[in-house]
């Protein structure tokens, strides 16, 4: 048997210090002819997200999301022992290499299957040539399903390569994700078909992780319907996890979303939200949810001659705003631009508020306030953008 992974992904950017920001893998089974297995999520970077009008993600869409250390373990055991394949191969296991070297492991792709090599063209005009549906360019679910439909009409039966392997990865895996059909409702995948196929985690905890797995997709939305719990406690049944396992279970899938709500050191009113709803459909209505620590949760007033710094693209009723405009704007308001973000600086105006970039980290650790550009603009009010 010969099992191929099919891979995606969206990236800060393609130099040596970018990370990956979504992974998409698909495990293509050629003995059975079937997919038997999907993983996808969003990655925080803990640092700035790179083209947003490439891959479409902004920091606060990332900013609950698993890192890369905590996804490996999950990565790793799909790729172990399987070919990969992706359009633009190279690309996507350089920044995975780069990705696990930053976390102590080691990916030997082996000898995979590209499919621009196959079609000689981008994804976009393969799929437009061949008659292969692709919506939602740059979403690395989306493309790792555009790539395996060309693998499937250009490469034959008894495709040949040689497996991956991922050495140095020990850690535990962690079924948590963050995928982007829970932010698009219109690609939402069906997790009763996901909950009933099961996971494949081949460890020694794998009733509980495989439980995790499934419960982490049925709460892509934020709801456990009455199949949908039925389905869970008759999945829990067949892997004969007692109640107090499963409520454990719970309890560890509650902490973990803690974990990457806290890690920017600011919990949002969306992402207390967020905690609240999960807490109450797991039934654990004894434990300590974040209170929301925002540097926005309370009105900043900008006072004359204040310097304030800004970064990133300024996106104002959604049109890109020349940083010069934003700068003169400040100036005739009686406010100072500066370049940097030091102890002197008053108030920093970002793009995204949840941001990773240095500027934002090093705001926070001097506390310094940080607000949007739409904030200021309106906190600004009597002064109009040229």
């Amino acid at each position: 048997m010969t099992e191929f992974v099919v891979l995606d992904t969206e990236t800060t950017g393609l130099g040596g210090l970018d990370r990956v920001v979504e992974v998409a893998a698909i495990i293509y089974d050629s003995e059975k002819d079937a997919v038997v297995d999907e993983f996808d999520t969003l990655i925080n970077p803990l640092r700035d997200i790179g083209p947003t009008h490439i891959h479409g993600l902004t920091p606060s869409m990332v900013s609950a999301a698993p890192t890369f250390e905590e996804v490996a373990p999950s990565l790793s055991e799909r790729l172990n022992g399987s070919v990969l394949v992706a359009h633009n191969l190279s690309f996507d296991v350089r920044m995975l290499t780069q990705d696990f070297l930053r976390v102590g492991g080691t990916l030997e792709p082996g000898q995979g299957i590209c499919t621009l090599g196959l079609t000689g063209e981008s994804l976009a005009s393969a799929c437009q040539r061949h008659g292969i549906k692709l919506t939602h360019h740059h979403r690395a679910l989306t493309d790792a399903r555009a790539a395996f439909d060309l693998f499937r009409r250009f490469v034959e039966e008894d495709a040949e390569g040689t497996p991956a392997s991922v050495l140095g990865i020990d850690g535990e895996v962690n079924p948590r994700t963050l995928r982007r059909d829970h932010l698009d409702p219109s690609q939402h995948a069906l997790p009763l078909a996901r909950l009933i196929r099961g996971a494949k985690y081949p460890t020694s905890n794998g009733a509980v992780l495989s439980y995790l797995d499934a419960l982490d997709w049925v709460l892509d939305d934020l709801v456990i319907d009455k199949a949908e719990r039925a389905q869970l406690d008759h999945l829990a049944r067949s892997l004969e996890l007692d109640p107090e396992t499963v409520r454990h279970a719970h309890r560890s899938y509650f902490n973990s979303l803690v974990i990457g709500a806290q890690r920017d050191g600011i919990v949002t009113a969306s992402e207390h939200g967020i905690l609240s709803k999960v807490a109450g459909l797991l039934a654990l209505d004894d434990v300590e949810i974040p209170e929301i620590t925002s540097t926005l949760s309370a009105p900043i007033a900008i006072s004359a001659g204040a310097r304030v710094c800004f970064t990133g693209t300024a996106v104002i009723d959604g049109a890109a705003v020349p940083r010069y405009e934003i700068e003169k704007t400040a100036a005739r308001a009686g406010l100072q631009p500066v370049g940097s973000v030091t102890r002197q600086c008053d108030l920093l105006v970002c793009a995204d508020t949840s941001s990773m970039s240095k500027k934002t980290k090093t705001a926070r650790s001097y506390r310094i306030p940080i607000m949007s550009f739409e904030e200021f603009i309106t906190a600004l009010g009597f002064v109009e953008l040229d």
